[in-house]
């Protein structure tokens, strides 16, 4: 019996990661996005979100907010983000939120929350973290200051590493390696 080939693919991809996920038992996804890209937004709503759901135990995920933005200054440390200002505070935001929300399900689900819609990222964050429980005061105020400003510098860092380089966001890895790196 012969399959189409896009179907053999996906069976093929989905064998690959089901094996990959019962002999090591966890594998790590690495996400680097940006906060007001359209795709970022469906990937984490349509697919992040309800993969990681279905089992948590067995996937570790790593957010890197980044994307396509530009270190535009190192004192002050300034960013040109690809889709403006609002984008720029949505990435302190969540380069925030990884760092002091402890709980991976709960950061993802705040991460998910904010990304549906960056129009006014600050009042998004006290709405979504509020609604999940999450102090939002600490990730707010660290978005506003230095401290936010580093966090995502380290993240521009990772993204830079990656190989080969980022062209789309949102790109994923797999286990750390780029071999195989997917791109929405």
């Amino acid at each position: 019996m012969f399959l189409p080939r896009g179907v053999l693919s996906a069976f093929g991809f989905a064998i690959l990661f089901h094996a990959q996920v019962f002999a090591d038992n966890t594998v790590t996804i690495g996400v680097y996005y940006e906060t007001l890209n359209p795709n970022c937004s469906e990937f984490f709503i349509n697919q992040l979100l309800p993969a990681y759901t279905r089992a948590p135990g067995r996937i570790n995920v790593t957010l890197v907010p980044f994307g396509k933005t530009v270190v535009n200054s190192t004192v002050p440390l300034t960013f040109i983000c690809e889709h403006g200002e609002k984008e720029c505070e949505g990435l302190k935001i969540h380069s925030c939120a990884i760092a002091l929300v402890q709980d991976q399900i709960s950061l993802l689900w705040l991460a998910e929350c904010t990304i549906r819609n960056q129009t006014l990222p600050g009042a998004r964050l006290i709405e979504c973290a509020t609604r999940l429980g999450i102090e939002w005061r600490p990730i707010a105020d660290c978005a506003k200051t230095t401290n936010g400003s580093q966090l995502l510098k380290v993240n521009g860092d990772k993204t830079k590493e990656l190989n080969p380089k980022l062209k789309n966001v949102p790109t994923i890895t797999l286990n750390g390696t780029a071999d195989g790196v997917l791109h929405e």
